[in-house]
């Protein structure tokens, strides 16, 4: 599943808008909720980016002439928030991020938990 880490990259601030980092669920999604409430995403992020929102955006064309449609609509997805890469013990960076999960977040929202 193709989503996006939208974020500042090494506080790159593009005039009012995020930079969009393509990548790739790389565990489960639908396992998330069950085990670790989050989910792994393989991207090619750099620091400044944790604390991004992570959506899913789909393109759907349409099938026929006869639709009344724009040629392409988008449909988006809020995925969750991306909180930073795993750390390795090697030179050789993981590229493996974690994203938590939309739920997970809307009940901490909903819950006014805040870190103290």
């Amino acid at each position: 599943m193709e989503v996006f880490v939208l974020g500042f990259p090494f506080g790159v601030d593009p005039p009012g808008y995020p930079v969009w980092k393509r990548g790739s669920i790389a565990s489960e999604p639908d396992l998330a909720r069950l085990t670790t409430d989050y989910m792994l995403v393989d991207t090619a992020s750099r620091p400044g980016m944790s604390g991004a929102p992570v959506i899913r955006r789909n393109w759907s064309f349409p099938q026929s002439a006869e639709e009344q449609s724009p040629a392409a609509k988008p449909s988006t997805r809020f995925v969750g928030i991306y909180s930073g890469r795993l750390k390795t013990d090697t030179s050789d960076e993981a590229q493996i991020g974690l994203v938590w999960d939309a739920s997970f977040i809307n009940e901490i929202i909903a819950g006014d938990t805040r870190d103290r």
